[in-house]
């Protein structure tokens, strides 16, 4: 009896239907349809917003907005805005189908054994949660990448001129969903053109034309259609690159140091993977070792930097790695062995994933079990839409809403927001204008800053509104101090609301130019004095990173450097600073705290009834700067 049963375990009927299984599975698994209702409570769900919104109003990278995504990251999370939700969902939809044909080649044409399959289904799953929300809400960029790399390593193991080129298709179109898409993609395909120049035998020469000109042929025809001109392609790089840059020092979130044992064990459970697999394939070892180099440093990197959720991208990121690497090994006894203890200590990061991510969230993204509910939304769309909207209205309760006398004053007329949230716009029908730096927190450079800087001053619209939050304990006014300045020469207090401030543009600007008052070197910890006047002063900081401190921001994340404020009624206060920032000039005598000190010191009086003493700069941050800085103390002048 039991070698009968043992028979019909492994008959070729049984095998077929187990092979059909996990093609279902990993199919559900990278399922990428996404659709995302308008929510102020989740910070992303603004800048999310913000690409659609710009995207319906044929707004332009480069020449009018920037961000860390490529122009058609709306795509990937669409709203229903104009018609970028039925876009997004084509596109998610056609995508969906070329993963699911990238499944069927590998499980039914690729030839490969059903315990290949199982290992590379197991850790597939297990990389789960780096397609989906949260931490990830372009995951379908994640999913272009994913299907590039399996079929880059089918040709590899397979040949098959036809899944090479569609390789090079899909990771030509993942920068114009994610910027960091372009280090991603030129990673891999520098280290498959090394591996195949080792390698040797006929077509390389034809291979390594083909992975210089097909990707980056899609990618230009891609920019060429959303950017246009040189000039906008040009500034859309640099602001990019700056946004990538500065996110490393702004957005630095320091986690439990068991999470990062966890993540750089799970490195180096790879790395010694990769080791056993070089004894007895150095090919093999060697291909998989220079095509992961690039995105599995990314993955660290990002994960991190800021350490709370996307911890989970190093967990993934290894999973999916691992995956490809059982499908080309030849599994012998101690291989099946090796990869069957490496699938058990993967696992383990699940209960990270359901720690970060919310047990609920982990299952979803683990087994793709969401995915036909999803399709079925989508499928019926005008559903979909009434689903969507209603939920954006729940969402909006009364402390979210705009201030109906601030509605009445505004009315049409163009506005912008201040806040970090602002997708109410739509809820509450305003005529809503983007600045370049789509959310005023991510203007991490003085670049960037100065673009919103000179937006507000060249093309501010009468009126902004403000709610005085900020993220990680920041001081809205010294995150972007370049902007405020032009904030408080052009605009003045309307109305201070019960939870937002509405500024109107003035006629003529409130000042000109700055004098110097005085000029003096500082170093760190020591107190700032701020001079006594009447009238307003502001300063600027300017502190450089040293060697170590550029080290550390390139290899892993400089810790962050805490403003305390003094007033001269005794209260003091603690805000988290980016010295890199602080070279333009920031209030000081009038440092604003609340909404209320907000709308005093853009309102017309010159004196306040409050005033700041004394600024210290302290934290574990500053030892990656140098210890002299210069400091300057300026006053406004017509």
């Amino acid at each position: 009896m039991f070698e009968s049963f043992r028979q019909n375990l492994l008959s070729d009927r049984t095998k077929y239907l187990v092979r059909w299984v996990l093609f279902v599975y990993l199919a559900m698994v990278l399922c990428p349809i996404r659709f995302w209702e308008f929510n102020l409570v989740d910070v992303d769900n603004t800048w999310m917003f913000a690409l659609n919104y710009g995207a319906t109003h044929h707004l332009v990278f480069g020449r009018d907005i920037a961000w860390t995504s490529g122009p058609f990251a709306y795509l990937a999370a669409p709203m229903d805005i104009g018609n970028s939700l039925a876009h997004g969902l084509f596109f998610q939809a056609v995508l969906w189908t070329v993963l699911s044909a990238i499944l069927w080649d590998i499980f039914f044409h690729g030839c490969f054994p059903l315990k290949n399959l199982a290992f590379f289904s197991v850790f597939l799953g297990l990389s789960g949660p780096q397609y989906h929300q949260p931490p990830n809400p372009l995951g379908p960029g994640n999913l272009l990448f994913v299907g590039g790399l399996i079929l880059l390593v089918h040709f590899w193991l397979r040949g098959g001129v036809s899944r090479y080129v569609s390789a090079l298709v899909m990771l030509g179109l993942v920068p114009l969903i994610q910027f960091v898409g372009v280090m991603l993609v030129a990673g891999v395909l520098a280290g498959f053109v090394i591996a195949r120049v080792f390698q040797g035998g006929s077509g390389v020469r034809r291979e390594i034309v083909l992975a210089a000109v097909v990707p980056a042929f899609v990618s230009g025809v891609g920019y060429w259609l959303s950017i246009g001109s040189l000039p906008a392609f040009a500034a859309y790089i640099r602001s990019s690159s700056e946004l990538a840059s500065g996110y490393n020092l702004a957005m630095a979130l320091p986690g439990s140091s068991r999470e990062l044992q966890a993540g750089f064990g799970v490195v180096l459970l790879f790395v010694i993977t990769m080791v056993l697999v070089a004894k007895s394939d150095r090919q093999v070892a060697l291909f998989f070792g220079l095509i992961f180099a690039v995105p599995l440093f990314v993955s660290v990197k990002h994960a991190v930097v800021r350490q709370d959720a996307h911890i989970v991208y190093i967990f993934s990121f290894v999973a999916f790695a691992t995956g490809l690497v059982a499908l080309a090994v030849v599994l012998d006894r101690w291989r099946t062995a090796t990869l069957t203890i490496v699938m058990f200590l993967l696992g383990t990061p699940c209960l990270f994933y359901a720690a970060e991510l919310g047990h609920r969230t982990a299952i979803n993204s683990v087994t793709g079990i969401q995915a036909p509910f999803l399709a079925w939304h989508a499928l019926r769309f005008g559903n979909l839409r009434r689903e969507l909207n209603a939920k954006s209205q729940e969402s909006y309760l009364a402390d979210y809403r705009l201030e109906p006398e601030i509605k009445t004053i505004v009315q049409r007329e163009p506005v912008a927001s201040l806040s970090i949230g602002y997708n109410n716009a739509v809820v509450d029908d305003l005529n809503l204008v983007l600045y370049p730096v789509l959310q005023r927190y991510s203007a991490y450079t003085p670049y960037l800053d100065s673009l919103n800087a000179d937006w507000i001053r060249d093309k501010g619209p009468r009126f902004l509104i403000f709610d005085g939050i900020s993220i990680d304990g920041r001081h809205p006014w010294t995150e972007t101090p370049a902007m405020w300045v032009e904030v408080y020469r052009w605009y003045n207090t309307r109305l201070l609301g019960k939870h937002n401030l509405l500024l109107e543009r003035r006629a003529l600007p409130r000042f000109t130019r700055f004098e110097t008052l005085t000029h003096e070197r500082s170093r760190s910890g020591d107190e700032l004095q701020i001079p006594t006047s009447s009238r307003p002063v502001f300063w600027t900081l300017r502190c450089s990173l040293t060697k170590t401190g550029q080290l550390n921001k390139l290899l892993f994340r400089v810790g962050s450097v805490t403003m305390t404020v003094d007033k001269r009624n005794g209260r003091r206060y603690f805000f988290r600073v980016m010295p890199a920032l602080l070279g333009a000039p920031s209030m000081g005598n009038y440092l604003p705290y609340s909404l209320a000190e907000f709308a005093a010191v853009l309102g017309p009086d010159q004196e306040q009834s409050f005033s700041v003493d004394k600024l210290r700069f302290w934290g574990p941050g500053m030892s990656a700067y140098s210890p002299d800085c210069e400091v300057e103390f300026l006053r406004p002048a017509l």
